[in-house]
């Protein structure tokens, strides 16, 4: 009886767990790039404890809710063909395709890379006009506009190690037509010095804005940090290289994270009016925040800001190196941190840049959809406990059933057995 019964607990939880969203759990990494389709973010490559370069794809399915302590990150089948850190990737208008580009790759046959999110596969693409000395560039964040083009600032060519802000500069402007699948480079002008490290804001009216990171006044100068204040009044923002910045429904760029020189910066979070260039620190800001984390990925979803990964920093550099696997999520509506993910359904996901990922008015989730999953769920488990617990039950009253009847017959047995033995006896006396 007891085998049966620990057999019955053991399918019921096989049922259970088999509705239940299972969770492929990351290792803590930085340096990693994020892109967002419809309702997917995914999340590729990084540096980890393990290895400098990661060619792991995880995703996360923003359609349902959930809470920050248990976020529900499902890992891809196909890997990236090559360990990436330090590059960037952006999602093309349609939605149809993600371009892994540049950074810290394990391999130097080519710096892109084409990933359909439908079938999971990975490809070299053929672009007209490709600029060779682009293999190996890193240290650099891109913007797509709604025409397909995306913008790629300098970068280094540093290819080993976490060392940043060294190796070969490159002043120029990569331009990575996705549409047309052509390449074209143009160089600085005179009046603008390079970066490296920094973040890349594409706003409604065509200008590309760069914040922090690493510059150079000369080319065989040190790197030095530029200021956050010199086109900017308000708050003071620390120089940092390393942070995220996503730009909101409302025009504002919200800045994350970053350090200088290996330790804390301060604020961990800023807002930039773009119609005031004023920088300022929401109060609602500074309550529940998460760590402090340098080179995280932050993506924009609506009207949450969604942190993933980076290096924990504290004021005093710490050794060995702290990677996070968590998520922390910002509402930009409210301006506060919260523990817990809502599908809300104001409007079309939008990328880094403002611009939305479901561009064809393609269906989004309104969160029925997943109040419907949840409910599905839970009958389903109900049922397939109502139904092993009824076998059990069932089984109880034939085993019961079955022990009567065998001692019934038992009973009867003996009792003929000893008719018989008395029979025996007796002729054996005659």
């Amino acid at each position: 009886m007891n085998n049966f019964q620990n057999l019955c607990i053991y399918f019921i939880l096989i049922f259970t767990c088999s509705f239940v969203i299972c969770q492929d759990i990351p290792d803590g990494r930085f340096e990693h790039s994020s892109a967002l389709i419809n309702d997917k973010l995914y999340f590729f490559g990084g540096a980890t404890d393990v290895t400098n370069s990661s060619n792991e794809v995880f995703y996360i399915d923003l359609s349902s809710t959930f809470d920050i302590s248990t976020p529900p990150f499902k890992k891809a089948s196909t890997g990236m063909p090559v360990g990436d850190n330090l590059g960037t990737c952006v999602s093309t208008p349609d939605n149809s395709t993600i371009f892994l580009i540049g950074g810290r790759m394990t391999s130097t046959s080519t710096a892109i890379y084409k990933f359909d999110p439908i079938s999971l596969q990975w490809k070299i693409p053929i672009i007209n006009g490709f600029n060779n000395s682009f293999i190996h560039r890193n240290e650099i964040n891109a913007v797509i506009d709604s025409k397909g083009k995306a913008y790629i600032f300098c970068g280094t060519d540093t290819n080993t190690g976490h060392s940043t802000g060294s190796g070969n500069w490159f002043y120029e402007m990569s331009i990575f037509d996705t549409t047309l699948m052509t390449w074209s480079t143009l160089p600085l002008p005179t009046d603008v010095l390079p970066r490296v490290d920094y973040t890349a804001t594409l706003l409604p009216t065509g200008l590309i804005i760069y914040i922090g990171g690493f510059t150079k006044l000369t080319p065989s100068s040190a790197h030095t940090f530029p200021s956050f204040n010199d086109t900017a009044s308000g708050t003071t923002v620390q120089q940092r290289a390393g942070h995220t910045a996503v730009l909101t429904k409302d025009g504002n760029i919200i800045i994350f994270g970053g350090a200088k020189n290996n330790v804390q910066v301060y604020p961990d979070l800023a807002v930039l009016n773009t119609n005031t260039w004023i920088w300022s620190v929401p109060s609602n800001s500074t309550v529940n925040t998460p760590p402090s984390l340098s080179r995280p990925s932050a993506n924009l979803y609506k009207i949450y800001m969604i942190i993933a990964f980076g290096r924990k920093t504290s004021p005093a550099v710490v050794r060995p190196s702290v990677y996070s696997n968590n998520i922390y999520i910002f509402n930009t509506e409210t301006y506060t941190w919260v523990s817990s993910f809502n599908e809300v359904s104001q409007g079309a996901p939008t990328n880094q840049n403002g611009i939305s990922t479901n561009p064809g008015n393609l269906p989004t989730d309104n969160g029925n959809s997943s109040t419907y999953k949840i409910i599905l769920y839970v009958v389903i488990s109900i049922g397939c406990i109502a139904f092993l617990s009824g076998l059990v039950v069932f089984y109880k009253k034939y085993y019961k059933n079955r022990k009567w009847v065998e001692k019934n017959l038992m009973s009867e047995g003996l009792h003929n057995s000893d008719l018989h033995d008395k029979e025996r006896h007796s002729n054996i006396v005659i």
